[in-house]
């Protein structure tokens, strides 16, 4: 896989991985899905051609909604905050957000929103950063680098059962290594928004969230 072209948007795992993520939700044909954070389409994009969803994407920039929307003009995107997302209650079946949630200012109310705006028993789909323990936020990109239990704790307060967690550290440290080679150390860790020490790298790793609205 080229990464170059992925790390960008922080995608680990490229498109290989969000298959593995859309795996987790089931059926998705026809199915009214949100995408939250969805950077430069391409999940979006794949979500209609290969999976035949219908499908919203969301961005806080208005510069990736307006590439978006040059790229795939067939497709529906808006700009939108996750803390308080523009559609009613039970308005998708599908929520999907790949590296976005370690990034918003409160990730709990982003949650809680996910949870509003999915019908009953709609679905989840996360992919994100996570934490062995005893780890600092990073001080650009990513604001909240949390454990397994915090993560799956927020799923649960915000009304989602049925939880799995997925580790796939190996897409994240395959990027990182990419990342270290075409941009030095420091420039990797710039990117990807962690000034950590390479021990203090080693307990970082990357996740497959999914969860069911009560």
């Amino acid at each position: 896989m080229e990464y170059s072209s992925e790390y960008r948007s922080l995608r680990p795992g490229g498109t290989l991985l969000t298959r593995q993520l859309l795996s987790l939700g089931g059926e998705l044909k026809n199915r009214r899905v949100l995408e939250v954070g969805c950077g430069r389409g391409e999940t979006a994009a794949l979500l209609a051609r290969e999976f035949g969803a219908s499908i919203i994407g969301v961005d806080l920039s208005e510069a990736r909604i307006s590439e978006c929307r040059e790229k795939y003009p067939e497709l529906t995107f808006m700009t939108a905050d996750a803390k308080a997302l523009p559609f009613g209650d039970g308005s998708f079946d599908v929520l999907v957000s790949e590296c976005s949630f370690s990034v918003f200012s409160d990730p709990q109310k982003a949650f809680r929103e996910a949870g509003r705006v999915l019908v009953p028993q709609g679905k989840l789909l996360l992919s994100d950063l996570w934490q062995r323990g005893g780890m600092p936020s990073g001080k650009r990109m990513v604001r909240s680098l949390y454990t397994r239990e915090t993560w799956l704790d927020l799923a649960v307060c915000a009304g989602f059962i049925q939880t799995e967690f997925l580790d796939v550290r190996e897409a994240l440290t395959q990027m990182y290594v990419q990342m270290i080679f075409d941009l030095g150390l420091e420039g990797a860790q710039r990117q990807i928004g962690l000034c950590l020490q390479p021990e203090e790298m080693k307990k970082v790793s990357y996740m497959l969230l999914a969860g069911e609205k009560r």
